[in-house]
């Protein structure tokens, strides 16, 4: 499948219901289109649709997204890079509710993961915004280390970052915050197979200058 299908795929989810449905709270230097569209892609993840019972729906459905950009690793961005010459981060947020706790309270480790893994195919598909690629894949594997607990009431960022996208295998990472006390809960590494046809193949695709302003 062509970058531009890709998008066009990326581009047919429905719009996304709050709390991602106002583009004027996201902190960013891409265009107002790529923020909706990425917006919608979050909701799309989470399942939220009226009545859904997709695993993690409950959980999920309250994640925000904040902040979205990228950069270009090497300087000023020129038009000319290829994905690895490019860094997306995104920012989304959570407020920790009795559904996310473990017997003891606290956040629970499979809760953390489920969100984790959308956090950190969120930078993926902010460079999908500019470059037409759909990143959709399935996981081979995702590293956590927990560093601390987080409670009831908490607001978690979850702050994700582009790593690599190779035509076999994409490369994110997450830190987990406590937004208040500024605690590092959580940090990890996942590593995504694109779905042949939909993702990355072949030559490097190259950021169009008029889809982001950097």
């Amino acid at each position: 499948m062509p970058a531009a299908e890709g998008l066009r795929r990326l581009q047919s989810f429905s719009r996304a219901p709050p709390p991602n449905d106002d583009i004027s709270i996201v902190k960013t230097n891409l265009t107002q289109d790529s923020v909706r569209l990425l917006q919608n892609i979050l909701a799309y993840h989470v399942a939220s649709h009226p009545g859904s019972r997709v695993f993690g729906n409950e959980q999920g459905k309250g994640l925000k997204l904040v902040e979205a950009s990228i950069r270009n690793r090497n300087g000023v961005l020129s038009g000319d890079e290829s994905l690895d010459d490019l860094e997306a981060t995104t920012v989304c947020e959570l407020v920790v509710d009795q559904s996310m706790l473990n017997v003891h309270g606290t956040f629970a480790g499979a809760c953390a993961a489920h969100i984790i893994d959308i956090a950190t195919f969120s930078p993926l598909f902010a460079l999908a915004t500019v470059t037409g690629s759909d990143p959709s894949g399935f996981s081979t594997s995702m590293n956590l280390v927990w560093h601390a607990p987080a409670v009831l009431g908490s607001t978690l960022r979850f702050v994700g970052t582009s790593l690599s996208c190779k035509a076999k295998f994409a490369t994110a990472r997450c830190e987990v915050y406590d937004k208040e006390k500024g605690t590092l809960i959580v940090s990890a590494t996942h590593v995504v197979a694109p779905v042949r046809g939909l993702a990355m193949r072949g030559a490097p695709t190259q950021v169009h200058k008029s889809r982001a302003r950097l």
